[in-house]
C-alpha cells in the first residue's frame, strides 16, 4: 500500500500538471503569436500544430515520471523530475517581470505544486517505499516472540 507521502505526491504533481495545461491553454494565442513572428524572421515556415505536439510530448513524458515513480517505485525517474523541476526554477525570475498574464498565473501555481511534489519525495515514508521497504517490514515494527 502506498505511504501517505507517496500519495499526496500524486495530487500535487497531477496538480501540477494540470496548472500547466490550463497555462498551455490560456497563452496558446501568445505563443502561436510569438511562434508565427519567430518564422516570420526566420524565413522558416512553422506550422502552429507544433507547439500541440511538443506540449503532448511534454505531457506524455510527465505522466511516464509519474508513473514511473508512483506505480513502479524507480528511483531514477524520482531524479529525473528532481532535475527537470531544478531547470525550471532558472526561469522563476520571469514570473515576475512585468504584468502576469492568467497563463504565468497558472505556471507559478504549477512550480508551486511541483515543488511540493518533489519535496514529498524526500520523507521519510516515500524513501522506504521507492527502496521497496514496507514500513510493516521495519524490524522496530515488528513484534518479538518471547518464546
Amino acid at each position: 500500500m502506498k505511504p501517505q507521502s507517496i500519495k499526496l505526491f500524486d495530487y500535487f504533481y497531477l496538480g501540477a500538471m494540470f496548472f500547466g495545461l490550463l497555462g498551455f491553454i490560456s497563452g496558446y494565442d501568445v505563443l502561436k503569436a510569438q511562434l508565427a513572428a519567430q518564422s516570420t524572421a526566420s524565413g522558416i515556415s512553422i506550422p502552429p500544430v507544433v507547439l500541440l505536439i511538443a506540449y503532448a510530448v511534454g505531457a506524455a513524458i510527465g505522466l511516464l515520471l509519474w508513473y514511473l515513480v508512483s506505480h513502479k517505485r524507480l528511483i531514477i525517474a524520482k531524479w529525473i523530475i528532481v532535475l527537470l523541476f531544478l531547470i525550471s526554477l532558472m526561469g522563476v525570475g520571469d514570473y515576475f517581470a512585468g504584468a502576469m498574464p492568467l497563463s504565468e498565473i497558472y505556471g507559478l501555481l504549477g512550480l508551486i505544486a511541483q515543488a511540493v511534489a518533489v519535496g514529498l519525495l524526500f520523507r521519510g515514508d516515500a524513501i522506504r517505499w521507492l527502496e521497496g521497504k514496507d514500513s510493516a517490514a521495519e524490524p522496530e515494527d515488528t513484534p518479538v516472540d518471547p518464546t
